[in-house]
């Protein structure tokens, strides 16, 4: 192997490592105050939290690979760590947003009948997870947003802590992070259902009420989704309003 492709396929080993790696450990990359302990500590936000990544991950890996390939076809070492670069990002978007789900339904499973009863557990289980993410999260809405409240009304008072008002908004910051990153999880599997449901072709009327009944389960984990979404933005919206100098 000569030098030229022996650097190629150490870049695009690094890359693609790199890459995975990242998808791998979300947001743990990143330093200083940690969230609330109820949002990281239950399965249900671990699993909401690492579901976008690892679809990312998927798309990034290939897509890396792809890029530095068309580098090195082209015998320039600067092209194919270029390529893998910006390959990995567009394979993170496509791994994001291709019908990953329902591909996987249509590997797995050789009828539209398993398929639908496999997405009615799928659905069930999501929204008894988002439920339980759920009652975690509006603890920690509500302690968030009457701390916010007090500090608004004291700030500009006499004997003010500033300094403790500062280490208390950075919580905040780190609480309301969290919860994005939990709910972009949620909206990223619940794409996939939807996706998935409008991929179904029902030739009988067991399947044609059974994808009936699918689309009003998704709907109302749509709606749960976007309830605790809008409650995360009022908050959000809520600690904006503040400022300290």
């Amino acid at each position: 192997m000569n030098a030229f492709n022996r650097n190629t396929a150490c870049l695009l080993i690094s890359v693609t490592l790199l890459l995975s790696g990242c998808a791998n450990t979300g947001s743990s990359l990143l330093s200083g105050t940690k969230p609330d302990p109820r949002l990281t500590s239950s399965e249900q936000a671990q699993f909401f939290s690492t579901s976008g990544a690892q679809g990312c991950g998927v798309g990034a890996v290939s897509g890396a690979a792809l890029g530095a390939l068309v580098g090195a076809l082209a015998g320039d070492s600067k092209n194919a760590l270029a390529g893998a670069a910006i390959g990995g990002a567009a394979g993170c978007a496509a791994g994001m947003t291709a019908n990953y789900y329902l591909d996987g339904l249509k590997k797995d499973y050789a009828s539209t009948a398993e398929r639908l009863q496999a997405m009615d557990t799928d659905i069930s289980k999501d929204t008894a997870a988002v439920e339980k993410s759920t009652l975690a999260m509006k603890q920690v809405i509500s302690e968030n947003q009457a701390t916010l409240t007090k500090i608004s009304i004291q700030k500009d008072k006499a004997g003010f802590d500033k300094a403790g008002a500062k280490t208390q908004l950075a919580q905040i910051d780190a609480n309301i992070s969290k919860m994005k990153e939990t709910i972009k999880g949620m909206k990223d599997k619940e794409s996939a259902f939807k996706v998935a449901l409008q991929g179904q072709t029902t030739a009988t009327t067991a399947e044609k009420n059974k994808l009936e009944n699918l689309n009003k389960e998704y709907a109302s984990l749509n709606s749960k989704i976007s309830d605790l979404e809008k409650e995360t933005n009022e908050l959000y919206e809520q600690r904006q309003a503040i400022s300290l100098g």
